[in-house]
């Protein structure tokens, strides 16, 4: 089977500057090699940032940069995108497209009669209105979503597109992701996310503050950056760096910026020396694969009882409103005095994230799921 894979037109396919998405498609592609020959279509991508697996982009691309800064015409940019790609994705068995739904419908208009799959990691259906999604049904071949959360955003109005909708898991690659008990630092509570808003890094400091009154020698690491392989140091970065400089005039050397964390080189040590990995995102985030990695990692999670992060940690987390201060802090508190519970949470997390979220098992998965709608007709 010869696969297309569609990145969205501003993602680049990098390690560096690429997303949730170009990670998925490198990790679960590359078990797959041999029964699918792929090829990814995106961002313009330097050869030495670019994952090693065949990658094209539009010839439209900069003049879909251009567009997008025009008001009355951004409107059009990706369908230039893809117009310039149609020619090349023709010779491909199934385009596999990465969330963007409005794409199925204009590879049909543009005549594309091949088979074709939807990928949703965000929620860009649950707006659509139960007439839409029946009409986007008979056009693709089978949607996939990483949480059930997400599914159930938009299956229930649509029982045409529920048939076709399967959860399929994000993963982790246990070789780089596993336990390292040598490291482990008995009092490190460590977050790494982008440092905005909805992520809740503020909800954390704030939370971290209640911590230090029981646990006067513990660390905060707050990891990342505002973008992919960028920074900038916005209001909201310095509010919260300025919360915990207060408490580091109290309690000297608790909380640290390490800034932009390399995943593959450095990130796995950093899940490893922690005592507790934290994920208080506010809004409704539809999996959060560092929790999966912090797990497999056996670092015991305290996660937002929000979107699909409850399927991830399943019953190996503790789940939190992180907007409850009070409640975040005992539960990070409570875990901090308890090296038994966090060894028992560390066991149970590495054992779910072998037996569901083991790229490995997720490319099975999806090897299954191509062969199934590869048969079906448009």
């Amino acid at each position: 089977m010869a696969v297309a894979v569609l990145l969205s037109s501003g993602e680049q396919f990098s390690p560096y500057f690429g997303g949730a998405l170009a990670r998925w498609t490198y990790e679960v592609y590359r078990c797959l090699a041999g029964p699918v020959e792929v090829k990814v279509f995106g961002f313009p991508t330097a050869p030495e940032d670019r994952y090693p697996m065949p990658h094209e982009s539009s010839v439209a691309w900069r003049a879909c940069q251009t567009i997008a800064h025009l008001p009355l015409l951004r409107r059009y940019e990706e369908e230039l995108w893809l117009r310039a790609l149609l020619g090349r994705l023709r010779k491909f068995d199934l385009i596999h497209i990465h969330n963007r739904p409005q794409w199925v419908v204009w590879l049909r208009r543009l005549g594309y009669r091949g088979a074709v799959v939807l990928h949703l990691q965000n929620d860009h259906l649950g707006h659509w209105t139960g007439a839409m999604l029946d009409e986007l049904a008979p056009q693709l071949q089978g949607v996939a979503v990483c949480s059930a959360y997400l599914r159930d955003r938009f299956a229930p109005k649509s029982s045409a597109l529920a048939a076709k909708t399967r959860v399929v898991f994000n993963g982790v690659n246990p070789q780089l992701f596993h336990p390292r008990e040598d490291l482990r630092e008995s009092k490190t509570i460590f977050f790494v996310g982008r440092l905005d808003a909805e992520k809740g890094v503020l909800q954390l400091v704030r939370a971290f503050a209640r911590v230090l009154e029981d646990h006067p020698d513990a660390k905060l690491v707050i990891g990342g950056t505002t973008g992919f392989g960028t920074h900038i140091e916005t209001r909201y970065v310095r509010e919260v760096r300025g919360e915990a400089a207060l408490l580091e005039r109290q309690y000297p050397g608790c909380a640290r910026f390490p800034g932009y964390i390399h995943h593959d080189n450095d990130l796995p040590a950093w899940f490893q020396r922690a005592a507790i990995f934290t994920s208080p995102s506010l809004f409704q985030e539809p999996f959060g694969l560092v929790n999966a990695e912090a797990m497999a990692c056996a670092t015991p999670v305290v996660g937002s009882s929000r979107g699909g992060i409850p399927e991830v940690l399943g019953d190996a987390g503790v789940l939190v409103n992180p907007e409850e201060t009070q409640d975040y802090a005992r539960a990070l508190s409570e875990l901090l005095g308890d090296p038994a519970r966090r060894a028992e949470l560390g066991k149970a997390s590495v054992q779910r994230v072998r037996k569901l979220m083991d790229w490995q098992v997720i490319a099975a998965d999806w090897a299954k799921f191509l062969g199934e709608t590869g048969d079906l007709s448009a």
